[in-house]
């Protein structure tokens, strides 16, 4: 059978407080360390014992350090640990770290770290959370959701990232690396097979060409059925997967100090992809319209020969008559030239990126040609980055870095309704679309940085740095929403910030750091394109933070545990989010919010066979008191944010006699309940306010892989969300056009993958 029904899952988190604690929790825990020794070795290279934990070099601070001596909460995973969780999206991240919360609607990703991120879905807005490909910084959001293969290593930087990173940092930076050209031939491949008829091939190659010039490419192609059955015969069935794309690097060293790399990358999704379902009977919304405009005669009911439709609620049940689909394109070059001047090197990275996606949705979710939303977005960007920096070690007296940073991006974003009352209302009114908002967006950024490291002794480190940026976004928002007349009008706005971090970290022991920060952090304000420019305020202002955290960083045991402990408090002024209000969706700002929390990480090592790993996270993340759209949001909770996120994984590794070697691996995790809006309703239909409210839950995913003894040969055996549980991965309220303050349209939610299982082979060369 191809689909199983799925049950509901979860449970409330249990309240606490616990940061005001936190000091002492953190002392405590540094005086209980032993003294242990903790040796330096390479990046994503296993420890020289097979019962130790292996070091992770990262570039957090634009330079390569042993992730356990920088003084930033990070979440480092190389290569093979990634394969062993079944990394293969950024999705996956949710369950590989604390305080983080991957989803996607339609094409758009959404990201929240520490309980900040961005929802402003259109080209106007920009993420809380950097995304970074290969260095990288990459603006569109759709940009993110693609195969990751060939993986080097995820660097996750929770916290604002102001100084280094810049660019909307406020919420943290996700650092994706890949894998880049050696001097030895090497090549990888597989297959994987699984239900929902799902099939995925993927393959790399490193060719040495010639002395000094190397080459990797990297190639995928998987299809699968989608998860959703949809009644009506031949109707489309969503969440399924269509994507190919490639990716290479020539590397060559041009001189004994001067490299060159050079990087590109295309990405396509098609298919039908994710699309929502509604969770509520029709006709969906409160006021029993579920789509706006002038009533037409038979256009805007839910009526068949007078008797009203019925949807099933069921999650992946749907009956939609309209065609769904989506056509997402992603492109990246760039060039990274690396230039060593013997005591500094400068380091370039010139990136041009394009991202295109078009999709259609069924917007009346039902049998009935009632109408369809359409989205369409073009982007496109230029970055430079210059940096000058010492070339002397992590553990030198003086470090330091200086650099420059130019962005420029141009995007257009079109909603059109289209179909049945909307056809008919364009032809009244002589134009395309009977509702169409859209708008064309010019960004523009520089920016100015610094940081410098003192050690006053061996074990003592004081940090700070600078940064300033300047923003400028200009633009045309046009429109037409039901009647005339059209709107065309520009906007437009310009921002400037000086950010900052002061840090000071202290070996208390060989292997055990301590750290404390303070840091700031600016987000760009931004344009809502929803909006007639003639008759209201298009823009919304920038983002700021104010940032205390305090960490522990400790291996013990001779390196056989692992122990990484983080607490803080951000102050947000003017904290971006939005909604979907009366004609679509507008960007807002709060007037502040507090998110506190503290974080733990753990990796055990206890004897050669066996792994243990988790993190876990509690995220107090509540508004300040003041009124929005005439709703008081004192102390509701900063939406996107659970309580509580616990993951927890483990494995064993043992001989199956001359021939292989075999691991088995299980993974738990836990998500706290989530709201989607800053007004935390959870009211069941047909209440006033509805709902925006998703219930907690739990998964587990099994692996078990056998390697050849040379290694050349991989299987692996896979089962993910075992217990087959509901897992909502996004509530939107839609376009309520007459509905309750705050928007409060129908209740749109899409689903994390139900159970899946397969069986992949992989060969090295």
């Amino acid at each position: 059978m191809k689909r199983a029904e799925i049950y509901l899952a979860g449970g409330a988190a249990r309240k606490r407080r616990i940061f005001p604690a936190t000091t002492s929790l953190l002392l405590a825990s540094a005086a209980l360390l032993p003294n242990t020794a903790f040796s330096q070795q390479a990046a994503d290279q296993p420890a020289t014992s097979a019962n130790q934990i292996e070091d992770i070099v990262v570039t957090a601070q634009k330079r390569s350090e042993n992730v356990q001596k920088v003084p930033i909460a990070i979440s480092a995973l190389g290569g093979e640990a990634l394969a062993n969780r079944g990394f293969d999206s950024l999705a996956t991240l949710t369950k590989l770290a604390p305080s983080i919360q991957l989803s996607n609607f339609g094409p758009i990703a959404f990201v929240t770290q520490r309980g900040i991120g961005n929802e402003n879905s259109m080209a106007g807005g920009d993420p809380g959370v950097a995304f970074h490909f290969d260095g990288v910084y990459v603006g569109r959001r759709v940009g993110t959701l693609f195969s990751a293969f060939d993986s080097a290593r995820v660097e996750i930087l929770r916290g604002p990232q102001g100084t280094l990173y810049g660019r909307n940092a406020t919420g943290g930076s996700i650092n994706y690396i890949t894998k880049k050209p050696v001097d030895e031939f090497e090549a990888n491949a597989d297959v994987t097979i699984g239900n929902y008829d799902m099939w995925r091939l993927r393959g790399a190659i490193n060719i040495p060409v010639t002395n000094g010039i190397s080459t990797r490419i990297v190639g995928y192609k998987e299809k699968r059925d989608g998860f959703a059955h949809n009644s009506v015969p031949g109707g489309t069935e969503a969440n399924d997967a269509d994507n190919y794309g490639i990716r290479g690097h020539i590397l060559a060293e041009v001189t004994s100090n001067f490299t060159a790399l050079i990087s590109g990358a295309y990405i396509h999704a098609g298919g039908i992809g994710s699309q929502p379902e509604l969770r509520t009977p029709f006709p969906g919304s409160t006021t029993g319209q579920n789509l706006g405009g002038p009533p037409v005669p038979g256009t805007n009911n839910y009526l068949v020969n007078g008797t009203p439709l019925v949807n099933d609620l069921r999650p992946f049940h749907e009956a939609k008559n309209t065609s769904e689909f989506q056509d997402k394109t992603f492109r990246l070059i760039s060039a990274t030239l690396d230039l060593d001047l013997g005591p500094a090197a400068i380091k370039s990275i010139t990136a041009y990126a394009k991202s295109t996606f078009r999709t259609q949705q069924d917007a009346d979710f039902s049998s009935k040609d009632l109408g369809s939303l359409n989205l369409d977005e073009k982007a496109r960007q230029f970055s430079q980055e210059l940096q000058l920096s010492s070339t002397a070690g992590p553990g030198s007296v003086f470090n330091w870095i200086v650099g420059a940073y130019y962005f420029r991006e141009k995007g257009y974003r079109e909603i059109t309704y289209r179909g049945s009352r909307y056809d008919i209302l364009a032809a009244a009114a002589q134009v395309p679309y009977g509702f169409r908002i859209a708008g064309n967006v010019t960004s523009e950024s520089y920016a100015f940085f610094g940081q410098a490291t003192v050690r006053p002794t061996d074990r003592w480190s004081v940090t700070g740095g600078l940064r300033y940026t300047h923003d400028e976004k200009s633009g045309n928002n046009m429109g037409f929403q039901f009647q005339p007349p059209s709107y065309s009008g520009p906007v437009g706005g310009n921002w400037q910030k000086v950010t900052y971090r002061v840090a000071t970290d202290y070996e208390i022991a060989d292997a055990i750091l301590g750290y404390a920060s303070y840091s700031t952090g600016y987000k760009s304000g931004g344009i809502n394109q929803a909006i007639n420019p003639n008759v209201a305020n298009a823009i919304f202002e920038p983002e700021f933070v104010k940032a205390a955290e305090l960490g522990l960083k400790s291996q013990f045991f001779d390196k056989r545990l692992q122990l990484n402990l983080s607490a803080y408090r951000n102050k947000y002024d003017n904290l971006q989010f939005q909604i979907f209000g009366p004609v679509g969706p507008q960007a807002f700002n709060a007037e502040g919010a507090t998110v506190k929390g503290i974080e733990l990480e753990f990796q055990a090592a206890p004897t050669s066979w066996l792994r243990i790993d988790g993190s876990g996270a509690y995220t107090d993340a509540t508004f300040d008191r003041q009124i929005l759209q005439g709703i008081q949001l004192d102390g509701n909770r900063v939406q996107r944010t659970p309580k509580w996120t616990f993951n927890l994984g483990g494995s064993i590794d043992f001989p199956l006699g001359e021939i292989a070697d075999a691991r088995l691996r299980a993974d738990y995790s836990y998500t706290g309940n989530i709201y989607y809006t800053a007004f935390n309703r959870n009211t069941p239909f047909p209440g006033l306010a509805g709902s925006d409210f998703a219930p907690s839950y739990q998964s587990v995913d099994l692996r078990a892989f056998l390697y050849s003894k040379d290694r050349k040969w991989t299987g692996e055996l896979f089962m993910t969300n075992v217990f087959n549980t509901v897992q909502i991965g996004n509530v939107f309220r839609g376009i309520g056009f007459t509905d309750v303050a705050g928007g409060g349209g129908p209740e749109l939610v899409t689903y994390k993958p139900p159970r899946q299982f397969g069986l992949r082979i992989g060969y090295s060369f």
